[in-house]
């Protein structure tokens, strides 16, 4: 699905009390959505948030009836790319919940380039940019004023941090997340499952699943986050 729809309450998958908020409000904004069912796989303890905002039912997966509430769209309560991509693995096995049932929820001063080509259950926060021909996976998330330039293609469960600048050309593989006011210069290539420090600056390929930063970017280690995650 491409945006957002006219339906006063939403499914969040997972739940991180540094990203959920933002989405919650976000959804609110866009079409009035004002009651979340947070559906949880671990045992973590339930965010707070304020009352008088929302009305917000937390659940462990055994507890929700996913058919009764078929009509209901879907979107990811976290906002990291492993975890992203381990809670649409648990989700699309046990529950049969597939791409078609996720949403897409994009800032309107967002902007957005005709010939761009949008996957689904995308996240873009305010003043994103996505240029001319670029072309964005399943579930990527765009966080306030990160620029994606001309011809770039990302990967399913990317992350581009606020401020983050991605050339023209730049393609990022499945699962990295490029950190805030990162700088990747034209033709670069970054692996996937690799993270980009924050504030580097990336003028050569970097390969999959490492941990890279700096001024230049160089690999420093292992990117232990995907290390145990079979994909």
């Amino acid at each position: 699905m491409d945006s957002i729809e006219l339906n006063k309450k939403l499914i969040l998958l997972g739940h991180s009390e540094g990203g959920i908020g933002v989405l919650m409000d976000l959804a609110n904004e866009l079409s009035g959505v004002n009651q979340f069912d947070i559906v949880k796989n671990i045992d973590l303890p339930d965010c707070v948030f304020s009352p008088e905002l929302y009305s917000i039912r937390h659940f462990f997966d055994f507890e929700y009836d996913f058919e009764s509430n078929e009509n209901l769209n879907v979107q990811f309560g976290v906002h990291h790319s492993n975890v992203k991509y381990l809670l649409y693995s648990h989700f699309l096995k046990k529950f049969g919940i597939e791409k078609e049932r996720y949403i897409s929820i994009i800032h309107p001063s967002s902007y957005i380039a005709p010939s761009a080509e949008l996957g689904g259950a995308l996240f873009l926060e305010p003043l994103s940019v996505i240029s001319s021909y670029s072309k964005l996976g399943f579930g990527v998330s765009i966080k306030r004023s990160a620029s994606v330039g001309h011809h770039v293609n990302l990967g399913d469960f990317v992350n581009i941090n606020p401020r983050a600048v991605l050339s023209g050309y730049v393609n990022v593989g499945m699962g990295t997340e490029i950190g805030a006011g990162a700088v990747i210069s034209n033709n670069v290539n970054i692996g996937s499952r690799t993270l980009i420090g924050a504030g580097s600056v990336v003028t050569r390929d970097i390969p999959d699943g490492v941990i890279a930063y700096g001024n230049p970017c160089k690999v420093v280690r292992e990117n232990e986050r995907w290390a145990k995650i079979t994909y």
